[in-house]
Formats: structure tokens, C-alpha cells, sequence
């Protein structure tokens, strides 16, 4: 495989060689909203026992009726003993889960554990399946397919696309500002009017306690405050304000006026970043890295390396909005903010 192909996988940048985070959103090939909340809860459980397996961390996700979002670290590969294998091989195939042309947990134990041929290349395979974003993503949405499918007496792909990834700097303002992007996708879908209250996002499932989900939060904050102390900070990016909005919504940043927002960014002017959020950014799928100047600049440098091409400008300011010290890869011009399409289930 040439540089080139190593850094852009099926027209997709990644960072090989070191631990990244990415963005990743997919949709599916339904004209219309195709996942009930029971589907939803089914993708969220092959979502934590995928990412167990790969050992990616999931950061921040949401589930949505025709398409998902994610916000994944992606380790950089690294050494994984036999124990740590069949423990993430057990997550993935336990009980009944364990298809007819892989080996039960059992029977790959012993395999290892004599490690003939046979053990060996299966060794070899299940690690090669590890810390791969497009691994990752392809199994995830296979597995997900063939259950829908299965419970609808369907045939076929039910995605319309592979997904779509934007490399995110591990920094705490580019985190948690892709982060709340995520947890505002019901918000901006008018099927919620506080993110706390959709069941399938993880700050609604943060909200309600669960632990997996506020040690995402934790990594978006690179580890610097447990979920008590981070909720001011992450709720002044959701609502605008740094506790949750109450009483009347709209005088909480808990809705934008389209028709004033639309002339502000026709003008050319900026909006807040809580109004901005609230619309669909797609400097956060289209932008291939986000992050600041000093982030972008190294990365397309490398990339310029490894590809062979020449490009001189790797950070361009983001328009429409207050986005702080963020940078995008690209430079789009048009319609980088957009007010979303209404989403009705």
C-alpha cells in the first residue's frame, strides 16, 4: 500500500501510527425514519460490545431514526496478550452471539493456548480486526444490518453510504465543542427541546446516571474533572449558559429565530456558538480535521510527506459563527452552517 492510500482510505483521511479521534457519522438508505426506539437501543448495545472488542473509546454518540453519530478515540495499535484477546473476543461472541464460521471462546482458547498454525492465524486475524476505525465501522454497521434485517425480513445493505470522518485535535475546546454538535442532534430535530431528555445520545444517557457515558464526558475533558464538576462547563456549550435551561425555552438559548440567524450569516456576520450548534455545521462532517492552527498545520504536513503533494495551507477560519481557536482542514465556502431540515419519527 502506497503513503498515499495509507493516509486516505476510500477517499477518507486518518492518522495511522497514533492515537486519533474522529467524528463519524452514517446514514441509512431509507427515504424515511426507519429506527424505532427498541432498533436505537439494539444499536447502542452492539455499539458498546464493538467498541469493547476494537478497543476504541466512544467518546460521545447519538442515535438518531435514519443515521447515527459518533465521536470515537481510536488507540494507536499497540500489543494485545492472549488474556486481553479472549476478553474482548468474549464481549463481541459470548453466549449465544458467536456465529457459525468463527470459533466459540472456548474452543479459541484452546487454540491459542497450543499455538499450532491454526491458532496462530487466528491470532493474527482477530488482532488485525483491532484500533481500525474503518474496521470498526464496517463491522458495527454489519452487524446492526444483518439484526434489522433479520427482525424485518429484509434483504440488503440498509446503509446508503460507508460513513463519513472528521479527524477532531484531543483538545478540551475541540472535543467538547464536536461533543455538544452531537447532543444537540435531537434538539435541532425538534423531537426534544432539552438534550438531557433524548434517551439515545450519551448526554441523555449521562443525564440519567449512566457511568460508561459520563466517563466519555471525563475524556472530553481530558480527564481533568469528573461529570460534577464538568457540567457547568459542558452545559454553557449545550444551552448557552452554564446550567440547564428552565422555565421558558426560549429565553434560555434553548431555540434560535431561523429568519434572524439566516440574515446575520446572509450579512456575513457570526452567530454564538450555542445559536451556531443548533444548525448543521458541516465543517464537522466535510472538514476532514478540526482543531487549532498549530494542530492542522502539523497534520497536513505530514500528510504532505507521506502523499507527495505540496498543499501550503492546512488551517482556514471557520465561518458564520464564534468558534474560538477552531480551524478547519478545508475551506469551505459554501453554506458551511446551515439551518437543519425538521426531522419528524
Amino acid at each position: 500500500m502506497s503513503f498515499k492510500q495509507n493516509i486516505r482510505f476510500r477517499g477518507r483521511h486518518l492518522v495511522l501510527g497514533q492515537a486519533a479521534v474522529y467524528h463519524v457519522v452514517s446514514r441509512t438508505a431509507f427515504a424515511h425514519y426507519a429506527f424505532n426506539d427498541a432498533e436505537k437501543a439494539q444499536f447502542l448495545r452492539l455499539l458498546q460490545k464493538q467498541a469493547g472488542f476494537c478497543g476504541v473509546e466512544v467518546l460521545a454518540f447519538c442515535v438518531m431514526s435514519n443515521h447515527f453519530h459518533l465521536l470515537v478515540k481510536v488507540p494507536e495499535a499497540g500489543p494485545v496478550d492472549d488474556g486481553e484477546l479472549l476478553r474482548r473476543y468474549r464481549l463481541l461472541y459470548g453466549g449465544k452471539h458467536c456465529p457459525p464460521s468463527s470459533p466459540s471462546p472456548k474452543v479459541l482458547e484452546a487454540l491459542l493456548r497450543e499455538d499450532g498454525p491454526e491458532g496462530q492465524e487466528l491470532r493474527r486475524r482477530i488482532l488485525a480486526r483491532m484500533h481500525d476505525l474503518p474496521v470498526f465501522m464496517r463491522e458495527l454497521k454489519q452487524r446492526f444490518g444483518i439484526w434489522f434485517n433479520h427482525r424485518h425480513d429484509n434483504q440488503g445493505t440498509i446503509w446508503s453510504e460507508r460513513f463519513r470522518s472528521t479527524i477532531v485535535e484531543a483538545t478540551t475546546e475541540a472535543l467538547t465543542t464536536v461533543a455538544a454538535y452531537i447532543d444537540l442532534n435531537p434538539v435541532r430535530a425538534q423531537m426534544v427541546e432539552d438534550p438531557a431528555h433524548y434517551h439515545f445520545s450519551s448526554f441523555g444517557r449521562a443525564s440519567g446516571g449512566n457511568r460508561a457515558a459520563r466517563r466519555g464526558y471525563e475524556s472530553l475533558f481530558c480527564g481533568e474533572k469528573d461529570w460534577q464538576h464538568l457540567l457547568p462547563s459542558y452545559n454553557l456549550i449545550l444551552y448557552g449558559k452554564g446550567e440547564r435551561a428552565k422555565g421558558c425555552w426560549d429565553k434560555d438559548s434553548g431555540q434560535i429565530d431561523p429568519e434572524k440567524v439566516s440574515q446575520v450569516i446572509a450579512a456575513g456576520g457570526r452567530v454564538s456558538l450555542a445559536e451556531a450548534l443548533r444548525m448543521r455545521v458541516r465543517y464537522f462532517s466535510a472538514g476532514t480535521a478540526l482543531g487549532s492552527k498549530a494542530f492542522l498545520e502539523a497534520l497536513g504536513a505530514k500528510w504532505n510527506v507521506q502523499s507527495g503533494t505540496e498543499r501550503k495551507r492546512h488551517a482556514h477560519c471557520m465561518h458564520a459563527a464564534e468558534w474560538g481557536g477552531l480551524r478547519s482542514y478545508r475551506n469551505l465556502q459554501v453554506t458551511p452552517v446551515v439551518l437543519a431540515p425538521v426531522q419528524r419519527e
